[in-house]
């Protein structure tokens, strides 16, 4: 009976460690503009934590929980995010999806749906030079690109008729429209 006790103790605590969140290596830019090499906290149960805060480990070891309002931005692996305003008026991180003449950002939150919290995304784009971000539309999103691409309405009509928001359609075509406006 103590095997068992003892067995089942060491299972649990091993598989306990698995599910604890880790560290990458990464960067964090300052207010000031100094980017720190160090290595961010990563939990992936809690994807919400990317948008409010980033947990960071710079080179001497110590650790520090940076807010969006005292940070510019940070990334680890292909990731990166930005600091900016948010409709609240409170600063959150944007993760940017592309950049270029036209920049496709995804921002994470909480929200309480029937009694229990929810992950939820709202995707943006902003158009060199615009002070704002704005939020995509999922049934009007075809008519946001004719706006954002009415020098080329090509990769407009790339997007089909789709009445529902489709990432990785939107995605291709903001691509390939930043590529092509990168050689005119």
């Amino acid at each position: 009976m103590k095997n068992y006790f003892l067995t089942t103790c060491i299972f649990f605590s091993a598989y306990s460690l698995l599910g604890q969140s880790n560290m990458e290596k990464g960067y964090l830019v300052t207010l000031k503009g100094d980017t720190l090499r160090g290595e961010v906290k990563i939990n992936p149960k809690k994807e919400i934590d990317n948008y409010n805060k980033v947990t960071f480990k710079d080179e001497t070891g110590l650790q520090k929980i940076y807010k969006p309002n005292k940070t510019l931005a940070y990334g680890f692996n292909n990731e990166k995010f930005v600091s900016m305003d948010s409709q609240d008026d409170e600063k959150k991180f944007y993760k940017i999806i592309c950049t270029g003449v036209i920049s496709f950002y995804k921002l994470g939150f909480e929200t309480i749906r029937m009694n229990a919290v929810t992950f939820e995304e709202e995707y943006y784009v902003s158009k060199e030079g615009d002070k704002e971000l704005t939020v995509i539309k999922e049934s009007k999103f075809k008519k946001q690109l004719n706006e954002l691409m009415s020098d080329n309405l090509e990769f407009v009509e790339a997007y089909g008729d789709e009445k529902k928001f489709d990432f990785e359609k939107a995605l291709e075509i903001i691509t390939n429209y930043n590529s092509w406006k990168a050689t005119q």
